[in-house]
């Protein structure tokens, strides 16, 4: 037999309105299928059986009102009551034709029957419902009675509850029907990242966007419209979670108004989760809807469900953007949104509605005329779809890559590629800052998720470290972490030299990143530690030293290079007693280029005279290079020697042992790989080192395990090339440890192979057996390889990347304690300066910058432009 759709409305009442029509309120409703050649007895036994009401106890009475699709707004007729099988045959007709009438509702409204009160009809309790119905195909006339949550639905079918059989509403489970949840990979999805909120500004224009602001209230046919997004002060659509206030002390139930008894639903009380139960056949005209937890849908269509109004409006305005036709917003309150073109004479509608304002109910599309019978051929500049928001969740996915470079202009040039709309450069930017969000987070939201962050992160890789300090009032102050991966390779397989660097972060709250980063056996990064402070001072430098102290402690031999920076200085023999600080020449060079005003000519002698003294191994070669600084410029050689001092930046002159480490510029590497990282949001940048770490650690292991030779990659082109060299020297034993070596194109050299010393100093400092060493070695038939330090061999460097870096996972399966879940960081208290962020490094002093040389067009020379060229240009007549 075949079946309609009606739609069943319950436990509400109806109300007379001051135009004398009558509106059934703040009842719920639900869809149900009926055969079309029912009769009244069928029909009222059918609406017992769906609300699972005893018809001994209550009785019930069905009224309908007549309404069309045809209408943009729904018109309440006076009901009609529905009491003999005349009345029934009517309304089947008119819900077999659904074209015009949509879908035909059955209002019901309940009363507790008298004890002398007849029962009509008589219907069996013990038995199915079905027992009474006429038909040879009873049971093909109905749905199953076990249905998922997600319900069935039918393009005919205008409204529904999302109701199963057993009574089971999206209140009674929850909010686990629809999970609204965010991502850290964004992020990071862009369809995972970003919930929008009220202050979203879907109804209000920037001034910036170029856009002309919608009116809150619009009048028309008579009507206000309210395009603020709620109702006249009905508040906000998110409210806490249902609880079932129609349920007095003794269970019974009762309408929300005068407490008037309505039927006991039976009431199944199990949770049902809609990810994992298993949806029925659908019959061959049946569809089921598809539930939309964030905007990933091209299209919009009858039954698509939103989690959010914002969402939808959002993909209503994506649609537009890229159809290029305008909307305007005719009502929105926390329960219906209406919409029409912005031609008077256009017939596209969009409507949409949801059963109830409470948390987790989802918004619907009910209906939608999607004929354009306007003229909107070019969507241009200034039009209401042209925004930050729309262009920015329509760009979001191009910034999952954390790498991705994608500029304004990049915007700018696709977007009139894709959808032949120009953009101005700030709304490209502005939309730039929105895909960006929707991936990465938000800054400010960004520093209280560190608290857990760091609980996950501490969990997951045994052995790391991380700090939160905050001021008074809990705004961010410093935060430390070094992974456990990193601290186990360093203490046993590493060489003891640590560089240390500052940098200036990019991002809304700007703040200071601070990196200690040593080179493994391999001659590679290795870093140990970062730290996202506030400011860089003296106060934050110390907080810094002591918390990366209390992760290494006082290792022996350990030495610390920086800049020239008495921050760092200051903290470094403050709180590491036993450790050496050295100075990076690097900048020791810019500061005198800065200082010493020197000509080009005169530069060109001094500065590879000092590169030499800084690099010299022997004392005397030191002289000989500091000699030469002083014939060049006294001034300059003056200033290394009694200011900088010696000791701080000479490799000869040196207290500890630096190996070949005698810049920061491994630290300086680090920064360069975290430059676009360093606009991130504070925790996506953490967890952005964690990746690279994570990356590294595994195909660094793989590539270790993997060499041949006993000694690194990098150690053994070294050797082997020094061993080249020894082959033609000369070695005269002097003692059965002690080797005169000459020849080979290098200074005499006096090699002790049991205290593994050479006089020319390059097998103590460096730790790999120099020249001398190996030609002593291949007379006297010894294995040079094991003279070389553990830090070059290939088991050591294995050993540096044995332990894995692990990844965090999903924000939304993150298992944190209640202690750390109430914990609240806020971000600094320096509020962010005005205007646009700057990105350029700020050079040190001396530094050499990279800038662009201009050439002229007319006589093509260097130094100026066309513009400015005043030389003559000769004649090319002949």
């Amino acid at each position: 037999m075949d079946s309609v759709v009606l739609e069943l409305c319950y436990d509400g009442w109806w109300e007379t309105l001051e135009n004398s029509r009558m509106e059934y309120v703040n009842g719920k409703n639900r869809a149900f299928l009926v055969g079309k050649n029912y009769l009244f007895d069928q029909l009222l036994a059918r609406v017992y059986e769906v609300l699972q009401i005893n018809p001994n106890d209550y009785s019930i009475t069905m009224k309908t009102t007549l309404r069309s699709s045809n209408t943009l707004y729904r018109i309440c007729a006076m009901p009609m009551d529905i009491c003999d099988d005349e009345m029934v045959r009517v309304v089947l007709h008119m819900a077999s034709d659904v074209a015009n009438f949509g879908c035909i509702p059955i209002f019901v409204t309940t009363s507790p029957r008298v004890p002398s009160e007849g029962i009509e009809p008589h219907v069996d309790t013990e038995t199915s419902f079905r027992a009474n119905m006429s038909g040879p195909d009873n049971d093909e006339e109905v749905l199953p009675r076990t249905i998922s949550l997600q319900q069935y639905y039918s393009p005919i079918h205008d409204n529904y509850d999302n109701i199963d059989d057993n009574g089971v509403t999206l209140q009674d489970v929850g909010a686990t029907v629809f999970p609204i949840t965010t991502s850290l990979e964004q992020r990071y999805s862009p369809y995972h990242n970003n919930v929008f909120r009220d202050n979203d500004d879907f109804h209000n224009e920037t001034e910036g966007d170029n856009v002309c602001a919608e009116p809150s209230n619009t009048m028309r046919g008579g009507t206000r419209f309210n395009n603020d997004g709620d109702d006249g002060g009905a508040g906000p659509s998110n409210v806490p979670s249902f609880q079932h206030e129609d349920e007095c002390e003794d269970n019974t139930p009762v309408n929300n108004r005068g407490n008037r008894p309505i039927p006991s639903m039976v009431r199944s009380r199990r949770r049902i989760d809609p990810l994992t139960s298993v949806a029925p056949t659908l019959p061959s005209n049946m569809v089921a809807p598809s539930f939309v937890s964030s905007c990933d849908s091209d299209d919009i269509s009858v039954g698509k469900l939103f989690a959010e109004k914002n969402e939808f409006i959002l993909q209503l305005r994506k649609v537009a953007f890229r159809d290029k036709f305008d909307f305007k917003i005719a009502r929105s309150t926390t329960t219906h949104f209406e919409a029409h073109c912005c031609s008077e004479s256009c017939k596209w509608r969009i409507r949409a509605t949801r059963c109830s304002n409470e948390q987790n109910i989802p918004w619907v599309v009910k209906r939608i005329d999607n004929v354009h019978t306007c003229h909107n051929d070019v969507l241009v500049d200034g039009r209401h779809q042209v925004r930050s928001q729309v262009v920015g969740h329509i760009i979001a996915e191009k910034y999952i890559q954390d790498k991705r470079i994608y500029t304004p202009n990049d915007i700018r040039a696709d977007i009139q590629q894709e959808y032949g709309v120009q953009l101005t450069y700030q709304q490209a930017y502005r939309a730039r800052e929105v895909g960006l969000e929707i991936v990465r987070g938000n800054p400010a939201e960004s520093y209280n998720l560190l608290t857990k962050y760091s609980h996950v992160l501490t969990t997951a890789n045994e052995g790391t470290v991380t700090h939160l300090e905050q001021d008074g009032d809990g705004n961010f102050l410093y935060y430390f972490v070094a992974l456990g991966s990193s601290i186990k390779g360093f203490m046993q397989y590493i060489r003891p030299v640590i560089a240390v660097d500052g940098t200036h972060l990019k991002g809304l709250y700007r703040g200071s990143m601070f990196v200690a980063t040593c080179l493994d056996g391999n001659n590679q990064l290795y870093p140990l530690a970062i730290g996202i402070m506030d400011s860089e001072n003296n106060d934050a430098w110390e907080w810094f030293m002591m918390k990366l102290h209390g992760v290494i402690g006082d290792r022996p031999e350990l030495v610390i290079i920086s800049d020239r920076c008495t921050a760092i200085r200051r903290a470094v023999l403050k709180v590491f007693h036993n450790a050496t600080h050295g100075v990076c020449f690097y900048h020791v060079k810019g500061n005198i280029k800065s200082q010493f005003r020197m000509s080009k000519a005169l530069w060109d002698q001094f500065e590879p005279a000092f590169i030499n003294a800084a690099k010299a191994y022997g004392h005397e070669e030191f002289k000989r290079q500091l000699e030469g600084l002083w014939m060049i410029h006294s001034g300059a050689a003056d200033y290394l020697e009694n200011n900088v001092g010696t000791c701080n930046w000479a490799r000869s002159q040196f207290e500890g042992r630096r190996y070949n480490i005698l810049t920061t510029n491994i630290a300086e590497s680090v920064n360069a790989f975290m430059r676009e990282p360093r606009k991130f949001p504070v925790t996506h940048l953490v967890d952005h080192f964690r990746k690279t770490l994570r990356q590294w650690f595994y195909d660094r292991k793989i590539v270790a395990e993997s060499m041949t030779t006993r000694l690194t990659t990098w150690a053994d082109e070294i050797v082997t090339e020094r061993r080249t060299i020894a082959e033609r020297m000369i070695v005269r034993p002097v003692s059965p440890h002690r080797f005169q070596v000459i020849g080979g194109g290098l200074k005499e050299g006096l090699v002790n192979l049991q205290k593994r010393t050479c006089s020319c100093r390059v097998f103590q400092l460096d730790q790999l057996v120099c020249a001398h060493a190996i030609a002593a070695c291949l007379t006297h038939r010894v294995d040079f390889i094991n003279l070389c330090s553990d830090f070059y061999t290939t088991e050591s460097l294995a050993m540096a990347y044995a332990q894995p870096v692990e990844p965090v996972g999903d924000v939304a399966d993150w298992e944190i304690p209640d202690e750390i879940q109430e914990m609240h960081v806020y971000p600094p208290v320096e509020a962010p300066p005005p205007g646009r962020r700057k990105e350029l490094i700020i050079p040190s002093a001396g530094e050499d910058v990279d800038r662009r040389t201009v050439r002229c067009g007319r006589c093509h020379e260097l130094g100026h432009n066309r513009k400015r060229c005043k030389n003559p240009i000769a004649s090319t007549r002949s």
